[in-house]
């Protein structure tokens, strides 16, 4: 969940331990476990038990499982439910319910993106198939989430994703206005911190609405495409931490035009030829974060034999425009883009 320019130099002002316990789910029934990864960090799972094909939710940057599950109707694991799915919502480290571990210890901040691919997606795969007796797992993304899950294929295979989902997530960087962007915030800033407290900051922005700093940059949603108690909600109980190893991979990711480690070193967007699973790639035509451009070269990115590529935007449709985060928040979302995901998905049943 990228942020304009004078959001972002906001949020690295503020230099306070945002120390906010997790908000609660509007589900009470979810059952949350924590799992240790590989590399010793730790994740947060909250399952809405079904008995069907499991699905893995992934939030994205600055982001928890809640943004997937914020209040009753906007939900994608009412939906997933409702159809006979096992949705499992993910907290990345560092995110949501995995700010702390189980002994209350802040997560360190020392990771990357490539961190949350190799080690966070799959611990959380290798639970759900030990505790569902599953071999594959469906996975759905939300922007970076998006973003994480086909670099996690990459990374480990996809004998073990049976369809993949992004949201509103880029396969390239093909112009330079993001780039611009980004190499200019923090060419301004300098040395970026290694925790951006972003809660205490939008808590801060939800109390003075309508003035909301975000609402300058017009960045983060279609304005008119989002209620205002919904963003209120957003505020305060989506928003984690960012971290400076995210904000550099990004920039080099930018500057490469492509997904690429935070090394440089392996290039994921050539990669992702190798897979060869079901893939819905979804993008929001009044999206300023993941343009059309970036979104529609998920058609021949992979290896699959199976892609659908579709734009949420009045040309097709669609009630809006949408924007990077009203495609899964705003009034017509449930309708015209969870259940569209819900039911592309159970088209495909037979991958599980």
């Amino acid at each position: 969940m990228p942020l304009g320019t004078h959001t972002l130099l906001l949020l690295l002002l503020v230099s306070c331990d945002p120390n906010m316990g997790p908000a609660p789910d509007h589900c009470p029934d979810a059952e949350s476990s924590r799992i240790t990864t590989q590399d010793g960090a730790q994740i947060a799972l909250h399952r809405h038990r079904n008995e069907g094909p499991p699905v893995l939710v992934i939030h994205g940057i600055s982001s928890n499982h809640r943004f997937w599950d914020l209040t009753a109707g906007h939900s994608i694991a009412e939906a997933l439910v409702d159809d006979g799915f096992d949705p499992w919502l993910l907290d990345l480290r560092g995110h949501g319910d995995a700010l702390r571990t189980e002994t209350g210890a802040r997560q360190h901040f020392g990771w990357t993106i490539d961190d949350y691919a190799e080690f966070d997606v799959s611990a959380a795969m290798a639970h759900i198939q030990r505790t569902t007796g599953h071999s594959k797992v469906a996975l759905i993304g939300h922007s970076l989430g998006g973003m994480v899950a086909a670099m996690y294929a990459t990374i480990h295979g996809d004998e073990a994703v049976a369809a993949l989902v992004t949201v509103a997530s880029p396969v390239v960087f093909p112009d330079g206005d993001f780039q611009t962007w980004l190499h200019q915030t923090l060419s301004a800033i300098g040395t970026v911190p290694r925790s951006i407290p972003t809660p205490a900051v939008a808590r801060f922005m939800a109390g003075w609405h309508p003035a909301l700093p975000v609402q300058g940059d017009a960045v983060l949603f279609n304005h008119r495409n989002m209620a205002e108690h919904m963003q209120q909600t957003m505020l305060r109980r989506v928003v984690s931490p960012t971290t400076q190893g995210e904000l550099q991979q990004l920039h080099r990711m930018l500057k490469a035009g492509r997904l690429v480690s935070a090394d440089g070193r392996r290039d994921y967007s050539a990669q992702l030829s190798d897979l060869t699973v079901p893939l819905l790639a979804i993008g929001g035509g009044g999206d300023r974060i993941a343009p059309k451009q970036r979104i529609l070269p998920w058609a021949t990115a992979t290896g699959s034999e199976d892609v659908t590529v579709l734009m949420a935007d009045t040309a097709s449709g669609f009630a809006a425009d949408y924007g990077h985060l009203d495609l899964v928040l705003g009034p017509a979302a449930p309708r015209e883009v969870l259940q569209p995901i819900v039911a592309w998905l159970s088209e495909r049943r037979d991958h599980w």
